[in-house]
Order: structure tokens, then C-alpha cells, then sequence
């Protein structure tokens, strides 16, 4: 009898044999030989990272270099076994077979080329033997250019309204929770996501003929559509895209894109929940004791600017061959953590439909949505055309060699006696690093948010997602306004030198109680080179975020919102 209380399963997709799953030879796995109820092979291996000494820990060499001599001494040799299991699951009753994966220790599911998985196959799962009151956890991914990780826990079994999931932008990732009563005695709880962790009940006699027999019931839930008689069906309003014609016609655009450079709509984000802030990546595997570069944040430049990396007639199968590394400073090694598709962020639109790619998922935004977003915006008249913001300025900044919003800003703020410049004015908000709150500030209690369009999806979304951020701040945190105050008071920049300080003081109240977010407008300031430009040619991502933001501004606080469109010259 096996005492194991847990094992994590992959399904692997239809018409595959254990060759295009399983990496490396057959020859190097054990072979388990065919009966009424399966086949499998076993990959195990003893993995390690080698000896490691003192002079490998940063801390240590750190605590010892206040010594004449080395004080502190440590040698080890890291090892962990590790393994994989698949098996060809024998159909009963003229159904197909089907196979699986399970992984076993640290790094077991290695061994799997993850590309032949499927990818809602855990969720599914676990949302069809959930017991849809007693979820414990839920993880989400928002469908934003700004993509968001989110966990949600309750600490006893809620339904999931508890977990205030934005139906609109938010698509579930993993669920974990306790499972429906006809299903206690096969699962004690879970935790569903690309694949499903499941615990079994107490005293559960697992053997590899169970293991099998409970790969076929959980087959059963997989096909299964009672979630959508729950709460859970919001789980379709970004559907999941399975058609292999318009997944390939989809990656085609995307690495057009990717070879032009044109990232309008494209960025690169953490397909998992990272749990350690501190974590930290690298584009290349390190070897030995060679330096590499290491980054905190992903981004597609990044990608793309390793050397001897070719864009030329990309396809996604080359993108699914960069390698995205964690770097783990304390054993100086890296560790492959996903491939750079499912770290892809896209958003493109193909016969009229719009599309989002995210954690190596293609999924269709619903018309639903797309018309609440649409509906939303038609409903509210966001468009402004102040006379104090400039048209056709010339933004290339000769000394850096770009084209740069703070050209606009100045040259806006040079000729207009009621715009302050504040766009080097880096503030500390709610006790955290340092930001810039606005732009400009007008004499008429107008916070101007300015950014170029053509910089992305990601860059406009940005400019949303933080004039929110930073209009809640300056209403609700005294020290970002008395920072700011103090900023403006202090300030020495010539093309400010002759305004009105203390008007604009005025407009920075120290106490929360002379401020009316009534009296305020919130302006985005969107920069563009086109002839003809409107609120319609933001993508899809881009509108929703303006959408948000405008409805927490004037509905969640008081602030009035607008959005102006800027025509500038790009140099040189």
C-alpha cells in the first residue's frame, strides 16, 4: 500500500504517442508494459546542482569578509530526486485512449514537452467536481495590456462571488477547494490550473491500476459542462480558442508583428502566480561561473536583443524555443521556467474578432464584452479639446535621439501660463518609491497625464491604469499631496520661473478636507503621427482600461475624466 497523499496530473492532447510528449530518448525511461488498463514509462532521475561551497552563498561571503580569516565553512552537494510517469490510459467501451503525466519532486515534469498539454485541462476539472460553496483559492490573470496576477483565499470554503471576481476583465487560472460529495471518495481536495494537483482521501490505497482508473473518471469531468449551470461559467467569457486554423492564423500575425517590431499590442508577463517578489530572470541559461544578465521585469526588448537571436520568417515554434530562465541568486544557477510564448501577452484582431494570447492560450474576447466596453464608452462623452494643450509640436529630443513626450509637456507648459510642469517631479506615495504624479498641472484643477501612442497597447494602458493610481492618491494620501506641495515650493526650473507659485499651491491642499474631487479633472493626453485618429483606433485592450478607469474616477470617487488626442511632428 502507498502511503502518497497527492500526485499532480497532466493531460497530454489527442493523436500524440508517448515520442511527442516525453523528452529525450525512450531508451533512457523505464517501460511499463501494456495490460487491460494502461502502459506507461518512468523517468527518474537523481538531479543536482553539483558541489556548493561558502564562496557560492552571497550572505556568507558577505559575513566572513568582515574576518581576517574565512570563519564560516560550508560544502554540500544539492540533489533531489525527481520523475515522471506517463501512461497510455486503455478506453473502455470503444472510447479512445488517453494519455497523461504525472511529476513527482522538484522540476519532475521537466520531462514534458509542455506543448503537447492541455492547457485548461486542470481548471476544467476542478471546476466540474468543485463544490462550487467551499472554494479556498482562486487565481486570475486580468485581460489588461498591464497584465495582473491576482490570488484571492478565503479562510473557510466560500462561493465565488466571495472572491469579487471582475467578471468583465478577469479569467480564472486556478481554482482549489473541496470537491462535490459524489466525489469524496475520490478526492479529498485540488488545486486545478494547466494541470490538477489533486489529495487523496484519508487511507486511500493508490496503486498504479488506481492512478489509471482515476485518470479515466477525471476524463469523464473533463468533458463534462456542469460547470456552466454554476457561478463558474464565467470562465467562458474569454473563450478558449481550439481551432487549429485559427490558432495558426493567429500566430502568424503575432510573429509578423514581433519580426517588425511592432508592439503595440504585444508585451511579456509571468504566465504563473509568483509568489517571491524577489524573483529575477534571464533570456540565457548560465554556465558555470560565466556572468549573465539578469532583469527584474520581463520585457519583449529584452527578448528579442539577445545576440545571434533571428527574427527573420519567425514562427512561434522558434519563439517557443527562447527560453525564459529564473535566476536563483543563492545557488548562482538558473533554472528553465517557461518558454517565451506563454510569457507572450498579444492582442489581435483577425476576420472582425478580437483575440488575446496569454499564458500560451489563445482566447476570443466575447461579443458580450466587447459591447459592455463599447456600450460604456458611446454612454459616457469622454473626448476634450482644451486650448492649453498644443497641436503639432515637433517631440524629437535632438541630445537622446528619440521622440519624447516631455518635449510636449514643455513646450505645452513654455507657452501657457497656467500649466505647471511637474513631470520631473518624482513623489513617494503611501510610504513607497518614488513617483511622478502627473505631468502638468493646470491653473483650472485639470491632472494631465501625457503619453505616446505609438510607444504601444501597453504604454496607453499604462497611462490609464496610473492616472487612476495616482488621482486616488492625491485625494486620499496627505503625503503625496504635501510632497507635491513641497515639490512645486522648491522648484527651480526656468519655464516655471515666472508662474504663480502660490495659485498652484493653492490647488494642493495639505488637509483631505479642503479637497472636492468634484473641482478636479483627470485629462489623458494621448500623443499620435496619424491624420486621422479617434478612440475607436486604441485596441481593444487599450479602451477597456480607459473604461475602468473613467468608472472608478466618477463612480468609486468624484473626479471628472476626460481624454484629448494630440497630433505631434516625430523627428528628426
Amino acid at each position: 500500500m502507498s502511503d502518497m497523499k497527492r500526485i499532480t496530473l497532466f493531460r497530454i492532447k489527442g493523436g500524440k504517442s508517448f515520442d511527442d510528449f516525453l523528452k529525450g530518448d525512450l531508451e533512457t525511461y523505464t517501460h511499463i508494459e501494456p495490460n487491460d488498463e494502461f502502459e506507461g514509462y518512468i523517468k527518474y532521475d537523481p538531479a543536482g546542482g553539483g558541489q556548493k561551497t561558502e564562496e557560492q552563498i552571497p550572505w556568507l561571503r558577505f559575513l566572513n569578509s568582515g574576518f581576517a580569516e574565512k570563519k564560516y565553512i560550508y560544502e554540500a552537494f544539492n540533489k533531489y530526486p525527481r520523475a515522471l510517469m506517463a501512461l497510455r490510459v486503455i478506453g473502455k467501451d470503444g472510447a479512445d485512449d488517453v494519455f497523461y503525466a504525472a511529476a513527482f519532486g522538484q522540476h519532475g515534469d521537466s520531462y514534458l514537452d509542455k506543448e503537447q498539454i492541455v492547457y485548461d485541462f486542470g481548471i476544467k476539472v476542478g471546476m466540474n467536481i468543485c463544490d462550487a460553496e467551499k472554494l479556498r483559492r482562486i487565481q486570475t490573470a486580468a485581460h489588461e495590456a498591464i497584465s495582473r496576477q491576482t490570488e484571492r483565499q478565503a479562510s473557510t470554503g466560500a462561493s465565488l462571488g466571495v472572491f469579487g471576481i471582475n467578471t468583465e476583465s478577469e479569467f480564472l487560472r486556478t481554482i482549489s477547494g473541496h470537491v462535490k460529495k459524489e466525489f469524496k471518495e475520490l478526492v479529498d481536495s485540488f488545486r486545478g490550473k494547466d494541470s490538477i494537483l489533486i489529495k487523496f482521501p484519508k487511507d486511500q490505497e493508490v496503486t498504479w491500476t488506481y492512478l489509471a482508473q482515476l485518470c479515466r473518471k477525471l476524463e469523464e469531468r473533463y468533458v463534462s459542462d456542469d460547470y456552466t449551470k454554476t457561478d463558474l461559467k464565467v470562465y467562458d467569457i474569454l473563450r478558449h480558442e481550439s481551432d487549429p486554423v485559427v490558432i495558426a492564423e493567429l500566430n502568424r500575425l503575432l510573429c509578423a508583428a514581433i519580426e517588425a517590431k511592432n508592439f503595440n499590442a504585444i508585451h511579456l508577463a509571468p504566465p504563473d502566480f509568483l509568489a517571491d517578489d524577489d524573483s529575477s530572470f534571464a533570456y540565457v541559461e548560465k554556465d558555470g561561473d560565466e556572468q549573465i544578465a539578469t532583469f527584474d521585469d520581463l520585457r519583449i526588448a529584452d527578448l528579442i536583443a539577445v545576440k545571434r537571436r533571428r527574427l527573420k520568417d519567425l514562427d512561434e515554434t522558434r519563439i517557443k524555443g527562447w527560453m525564459i530562465f529564473e535566476y536563483n541568486p543563492e545557488l548562482d544557477r538558473t533554472f528553465v521556467r517557461w518558454d517565451a510564448y506563454r510569457c507572450l501577452v498579444a492582442e489581435v484582431e483577425w476576420n472582425g474578432r478580437t483575440f488575446v494570447l496569454s499564458s500560451g492560450q489563445w482566447r476570443e474576447v466575447s461579443e458580450e464584452l466587447k459591447a459592455s466596453v463599447e456600450k460604456y464608452l458611446d454612454d459616457h462623452d469622454l473626448l476634450l479639446d482644451p486650448a492649453y494643450l498644443p497641436h503639432g509640436i515637433n517631440i524629437y529630443k535632438a541630445d537622446r535621439k528619440e521622440n519624447r513626450e516631455e518635449v510636449f509637456n514643455r513646450r505645452a507648459a513654455e507657452d501657457c501660463a497656467d500649466l505647471y510642469l511637474l513631470d520631473k517631479a518624482k513623489l513617494e506615495i503611501a510610504g513607497q518609491r518614488r513617483y511622478e504624479v502627473c505631468d502638468l498641472l493646470h491653473a483650472g484643477r485639470s491632472i494631465i497625464h501625457v503619453k505616446r501612442y505609438s510607444s504601444g497597447a501597453a504604454s496607453i494602458s499604462h497611462l490609464f491604469t496610473q492616472g487612476r493610481f495616482y488621482a486616488h492618491a492625491f485625494s486620499t494620501d496627505t503625503a503625496c499631496r504635501t510632497g507635491m506641495a513641497a515639490w512645486i515650493d522648491a522648484d527651480v526650473d526656468p519655464v516655471n520661473a515666472a508662474k504663480n507659485k502660490p495659485g498652484f499651491l493653492a490647488l494642493v491642499p495639505e488637509k483631505k478636507a479642503d479637497l472636492n474631487e468634484k473641482d478636479y479633472l483627470v485629462v489623458f493626453c494621448v500623443l499620435h503621427d496619424e491624420d486621422d485618429f479617434s478612440l475607436k483606433k486604441l485596441p481593444f485592450m487599450s479602451r477597456y482600461e480607459l473604461m475602468q478607469s473613467h468608472r472608478f474616477l466618477t463612480e468609486d470617487r468624484s473626479f471628472n475624466v476626460g481624454i484629448v488626442f494630440r497630433k505631434v511632428i516625430l523627428g528628426p
